[in-house]
């Protein structure tokens, strides 16, 4: 008995639906301000950026920062984005699925640390230093000066980790501890 291969259909790709990739449904999600922002505010596309220390930044409320990210070179992987924190300011408590990597542009301050929201670890920085932390792990920046600014540049692997689907940022529960 001869068994006939069957015909296998192949969609057009036009006929496939596309749909943005989705954010986090989770309540302390933070990607719709985070997309909402980016939209008003894409970012700089350039080979080079002078002067991090002076470059202009934007106000970005929901995280009590003021920022601007950047697309360099072309790159597909890497998202650079320098921050600000105001004189005595602090960034939410957050956490992210990206890598970073952070150097310390201009002042000095502190950031605080943990996997629960509990056991806390303090990293001092100042100008010209450079730190990092796990995937995932609750993070929160502090400006410990009471008259100056401080600057931070935070390197991560937004585009990619957006090209696999695996983007996500949450804010610490307020008034709780993390789960």
């Amino acid at each position: 008995m001869t068994v006939e291969p069957q015909s296998k259909s192949v969609p057009d790709l036009d006929d496939i639906e596309r749909r943005e990739q989705p954010l986090s449904g989770a309540r302390n999600s933070e990607m719709g301000q985070r997309e909402t922002w980016n939209k008003k505010n894409p970012p700089t596309e350039a080979v080079l950026i002078k002067d991090l220390r002076t470059t202009e930044l934007t106000p970005r409320e929901y995280r009590n920062t003021s920022a601007r990210f950047y697309r360099l070179g072309h790159d597909i992987r890497l998202q650079p984005h320098l921050s600000e924190l105001p004189p005595g300011g602090a960034s939410v408590n957050h956490r992210h699925t990206t890598e970073a990597v952070i150097y310390i542009v201009k002042g000095f301050g502190h950031s605080i640390i943990s996997w629960d929201g509990v056991n806390e670890q303090r990293i001092d920085w100042e100008e010209g230093d450079l730190f990092s932390f796990p995937v995932w792990m609750w993070h929160q920046h502090f400006n410990d000066s009471d008259t100056d600014t401080c600057r931070y540049l935070a390197v991560q692997d937004t585009f990619s980790m957006k090209a696999l689907g695996l983007h996500a940022i949450e804010r610490f529960p307020e008034g709780g501890t993390a789960q």
